[in-house]
């Protein structure tokens, strides 16, 4: 406690000019000790106590002389912001009756006395005896406090409960008379005694444990104090502990002869618990495994997943540990909506036959996360990046690029040619990002020059001849608080860029032909097909505005380098024609999907919908062959001539139909099909036969039986 709190403030100085008279006003009126005398400044110039006074009228002094002479010049001072110990101390050590209290800059701003000092020491003693008689009050454990002719002098509520009474109106009665079964364990130890071991005792139903202790004080014995604490409640216990350890070598006995492997975490991620179905499988003892982190062995489990508090209740997934496939089910374990620990069950033997029924279940739930995709797009539901189709390392960097960065506010500039899902992407960052505002999309590309700023910004009322009535909001503002989607950036008119990287950078405007500042908070996302950094180059865009968006730059690959997304994607595609059109299950044949794998795809995507969608409107039956897709697949070359020709392609000998009832020509197409896939697949895979086989959806065996036939052995 510091000393400003407890100083008196109520107080009158002296100068050196001061007469005694004035003193002796002072005196009278505020029947004080000790009054300061300060300069022009307030500053402490010394003090004049009664004694003072009394020196002056023995001298006879006339009332009207200065005080002067009198003035005591090295008084006790003390600082306001120091503890009230100092003063106590300082008071103490000097004998002195007042002290004068000075500001950090040396002026007078209050007196302590030593009614202050008892007074700050009387309430903090009142507070420890508060605080003293609140905590016995409500101590769990029962205290009874005797004098030393055996008289209770104090029993908190824990005590009389133990001693079944129903209050404390036993203070002031002799131990012997109220609770004799008490007052036998201090005649049995002797009431000298300065400690006693426990004693067991019974009072009704309670089993109790007291200890016995003798408080003295300046070597005098004072009393006793008796500390009661109810057994009954450890008996409990110790039977629950009995209970526990039978339930856990039951449990025990479960586990270990559970034929699947059976492992057991607690809320730390720590093993408690395996099977020896588990260390077969980690191909390391158990001791080794408890007591360690579950990620240290099985890091591909993922188990502690099932600790937080987002999980989603027990599921099944199937993932490699170590070379085995296995199938995982995780299982939170809980107490009173507590997560106390997971269970987590492998099951990696006899997996043979849930193989096709796993790839069906990752086919489909691939196929649902595009239908999803492209409902969002159609309907503007939400678009999550999980339903982005991919089996592509690159793709798959780039959702989680895009994951990761979704919850800030930076920019984000979605690099890629036409086709390849930018706006996708933006969709689905604005869906991670949480914000609460709307997702709005501009074509830089598609806007008219003269309207540019009308729809960034908006237009007040008035603002041009036909302007709707009470203006309208820009895209700026609809975005609040949300995303702004500037697709084809790269097509912004200069004049456009200033303003834009004006709002960026201030984050207001405002509205065409209005005066009111609008402040918004938006977050970019741009998007372009073009080379930005040439075109800076160039001077075809802002270089400050290209260095504003390219905060997080995220490179979406093209098609031709994520072949294996091919038959996935195709497959998604042909079932959602299916449904549009009213048709049936369609299947796409062996030979045509090679056919696809091995097309350059310069339009991505969206080429690939287009040419299966063109493909599904020439079908006669369910499934979909290499007769159905475009020449310009199976003969590039021949397709690229022609679209080259232009106009002379009139002066040129048409060519001889070719005879579509001849076996021999789609034969060919197809050998060249499938020569042309393998090819693609090996030089995507890096010419590692093992991977080109599985983006073929074929076997190594089957792989070099197509190497062979296309003489490819000495190439690859």
């Amino acid at each position: 406690m510091l000393v400003k709190k407890y100083m008196t403030t109520n107080f009158a100085t002296l100068t050196s000019t001061s007469t005694f008279r004035e003193a002796v006003t002072f005196f009278q009126r505020g029947k004080i000790g000790i009054i300061p005398v300060v300069n022009g400044d307030e500053k402490l110039l010394g003090v004049i106590t009664r004694y003072s006074l009394f020196r002056a009228l023995l001298d006879n002094l006339p009332l009207d002389s200065v005080v002067t002479p009198y003035i005591i010049h090295d008084p006790l001072t003390l600082y306001e912001d120091e503890d009230m110990q100092r003063a106590r101390e300082l008071s103490i050590r000097n004998q002195s009756v007042h002290i004068i209290v000075l500001s950090p800059d040396n002026r007078v701003c209050g007196i302590m006395g030593q009614a202050e000092i008892v007074r700050r020491y009387e309430v903090k003693t009142q507070s420890l005896v508060d605080s003293l008689e609140f905590l016995i009050a409500t101590m769990p454990t029962g205290v009874i406090a005797l004098d030393r002719t055996g008289v209770i002098l104090v029993m908190n509520k824990a005590a009389a409960t133990m001693c079944n009474q129903e209050d404390t109106r036993l203070i002031g009665s002799p131990l012997s008379d109220v609770l004799p079964d008490l007052e036998k364990v201090l005649s049995s130890q002797g009431f000298v005694a300065e400690d006693s071991p426990l004693h067991r005792i019974t009072i009704g139903d309670k089993k109790l444990i007291v200890t016995a202790k003798k408080i003295s004080h300046d070597h005098q014995p004072w009393g006793a104090l008796l500390i009661l604490q109810d057994f009954t409640d450890y008996e409990a216990i110790a039977n629950e502990l009995e209970s526990t350890k039978r339930l856990e070598k039951t449990l025990q006995t479960v586990v270990e002869n559970a034929y699947d492997g059976l492992i057991l975490i607690d809320e730390l991620g720590k093993v408690q618990m395996v099977n020896d179905a588990v260390c077969e499988l980690a191909n390391h003892p158990r001791n080794e495994i408890i007591g360690h982190d579950v990620d240290t062995y099985f890091p591909e489990l993922k188990l502690t997943e099932a600790l937080g508090e987002d999980f989603q209740g027990e599921n099944i997934e199937a993932v490699f540990m170590g070379k085995r496939r296995s199938l995982v089910t995780k299982i939170p374990i809980m107490r009173e909506k507590q997560t106390v620990g997971a269970i987590g069950k492998i099951i990696y033997r006899n997996l043979n036959k849930w193989k096709n029924v796993t790839n069906r279940l990752e086919t489909l739930e691939k196929e649902v996360s595009y239908y999803r995709a492209e409902l969002s797009l159609l309907g503007g539901k939400t678009f999550d990046l999980d339903d982005i189709l991919t089996r592509n390392d690159e793709m798959d960097h780039m959702i989680r690029l895009a994951r990761q960065s979704a919850p800030g506010f930076s920019s984000i500039l979605l690099l890629g040619e036409s086709g390849t899902g930018k706006e996708l992407f933006a969709r689905g960052i604005h869906a991670a990002s949480n914000r609460s505002g709307n997702f709005i999309k501009i074509n830089c590309a598609a806007t008219p020059f003269e309207l540019w700023e009308s729809e960034f910004f908006g237009y007040a009322d008035g603002a041009f001849t036909g302007a709707k009535r009470g203006g309208k909001p820009g895209k700026f503002e609809l975005a609040h608080n949300g995303t702004l989607f500037l697709d084809e950036i790269g097509d912004m008119p200069l004049s456009m860029q200033v303003k834009l990287l004006r709002v960026l950078q201030e984050r207001e405007f405002e509205r065409v032909g209005g005066t009111e500042t609008i402040r918004v908070n938006v977050r970019i996302v741009a998007a372009t097909n073009k080379n930005l950094e040439q075109m800076v180059a160039n001077d075809e865009f802002r270089e400050d505005l290209y260095y504003r968006l390219n905060v997080i730059p995220i490179h979406i690959p093209p098609l031709r380098q994520r072949i294996e997304d091919i038959p996935l994607l195709t497959t998604a595609i042909t079932k959602k024609f299916s449904h549009l059109m009213g048709l049936g299950p369609i299947t796409v044949n062996k030979n045509a999907m090679m056919l696809l794998a091995s097309h350059h795809w310069p339009g991505n995507v969206r080429e690939l919908e287009n040419v299966i969608e063109r493909a599904m409107n020439c079908l006669n039956g369910n499934v979909l062959d290499v007769v159905h897709l475009p020449d310009y697949l199976a003969y590039p070359a021949t397709a690229k001539a022609k679209s080259s020709s232009g106009s002379s392609a009139s002066m040129l000998p048409s060519p001889k139909p070719i005879d579509t009832s001849s076996s021999d020509h789609y034969k060919r197409m197809v050998l060249d099909a499938e020569k042309q896939a393998v090819e693609a697949a090996l030089k995507a895979a890096g010419e590692n036969r093992t991977m080109a086989a599985k983006m073929l959806g074929i076997s190594r065996s089957q792989l070099y039986k197509k190497l062979s036939k296309f003489q490819m052995n000495q190439d690859f």
